[in-house]
């Protein structure tokens, strides 16, 4: 355990039957931090989240929170509270009752508990929404309601099991927003389930990327997205080019790689730790990849022809056929002026470059 860590996660399974859904997790989230739990559905983030909340009972390890261990304590007990993606509001009381609803058995007078309603209604951005019912909100008001009925509780830790899902792209996004600003004000440590690469990116302070039980990676979202080490973060997080190949020479923050099917690569981005010999496979970002008429000047120019280009509104991809290779390489350009949206199929060569820092070695799969 770090001398900042607020939870500590240490060597935790939780086994159902054959599968090992959460496979010796270790990590640590500090105080006040926003985390997230990232990856595709059966990696076992939400198994973790509920070992956390006291739902599922570890197979092996332990959980701590403030120095404290929390495995043997009950739910109800544990310095936590959770918003599920259901909001689970009930339907039959107000937006005040359910607010309230927690705080029934603390033995508050009715004044502190509606001062203490009026609050966080305040602090959602919902004051005078106490006596509506559940019925009249939309979907991002009981979001917003769930998660005045967990924070009312003043809990250590807020656990969050993809809230933000059943919410439509535009409310979504500006979810994330206020959630964002809300964790920054109330100052709890979040710790936030989500499959989407693009929220968790947008939200997180440091991101655990989760894959068949484990956590493959813990960064910084400019880290993961920019420096990832294992080709299954590189590909979750966003879209990315592979090359494989083999370094036949690296020295001074340079690697040249032979390819099987791009010919010569040099890369100067992270990831230097191999040696000549070494299989490797080159990642790089479409938004690195530019389209030339001419051949541009740099040893990583590519020849190529377009096989198609999608109109993304102010974006394109723009799919580029290099002879002997089965896969086309992808290119997200700006689309100024509608250029990029009018490169369709094309009958003459055009020249794919990028910046030899933007090449990352990883480890072959």
């Amino acid at each position: 355990m770090s001398d900042d860590s607020f939870i500590s996660i240490q060597n935790l399974s939780k086994h159902f039957g054959d599968v090992r859904a959460v496979d010796d997790v270790s990590f640590d989230i500090r105080r006040g931090e926003f985390f997230a739990l990232l990856g595709p559905s059966g990696c076992g983030k939400t198994t973790l989240l509920r070992m956390l909340a006291g739902f599922e009972i570890p197979t092996k390890g332990e959980m701590f929170i403030d120095g404290q261990p929390i495995s043997n304590i009950q739910p109800h007990e544990r310095p936590v509270n959770m918003v599920f993606q259901s909001y689970a509001i009930f339907p039959h009381l107000n937006v005040r009752e359910n607010i309230s609803f927690g705080l029934r058995k603390d033995k508050l007078s009715k004044a502190e508990m509606n001062r203490m309603v009026d609050e966080v209604l305040e602090m959602i951005a919902l004051p005078g929404y106490g006596e509506r019912g559940a019925d009249e909100l939309s979907g991002g008001q009981r979001q917003r309601i769930a998660l005045a009925r967990a924070l009312i509780k003043k809990p250590k830790v807020l656990l969050l099991d993809e809230p933000l899902g059943a919410l439509d792209k535009k409310l979504r996004e500006q979810m994330q927003l206020e959630l964002r600003d809300l964790q920054r004000e109330v100052g709890i440590t979040f710790v936030f389930v989500t499959h989407d690469q693009e929220e968790a990116l947008t939200m997180s302070d440091r991101i655990a990327v989760m894959s068949a039980g484990k956590a493959l990676e813990i960064d910084e979202p400019a880290g993961l997205y920019e420096r990832p080490k294992t080709p299954f973060c590189a590909d979750f997080l966003g879209t990315m080019n592979f090359f494989k190949g083999r370094i036949s020479a690296i020295g001074g923050g340079q690697a040249t790689i032979e390819t099987e099917d791009m010919g010569r690569l040099i890369s100067k981005g992270p990831n230097m730790d191999f040696q000549s010999g070494d299989d490797v496979i080159v990642a790089i970002r479409p938004e690195n990849v530019e389209i030339f008429i001419d051949k541009p000047v740099n040893a990583s120019a590519v020849l190529g022809r377009v096989r198609a280009s999608a109109f993304l509104g102010d974006r394109a991809h723009v799919y580029v056929n290099v002879e002997g290779r089965a896969d086309p390489v992808l290119s997200a350009m700006q689309n100024l002026g509608g250029a990029a949206s009018r490169m369709g199929r094309g009958d003459h060569d055009i020249w794919l470059s990028w910046a030899e820092e933007s090449a990352v070695l990883l480890p072959p799969t």
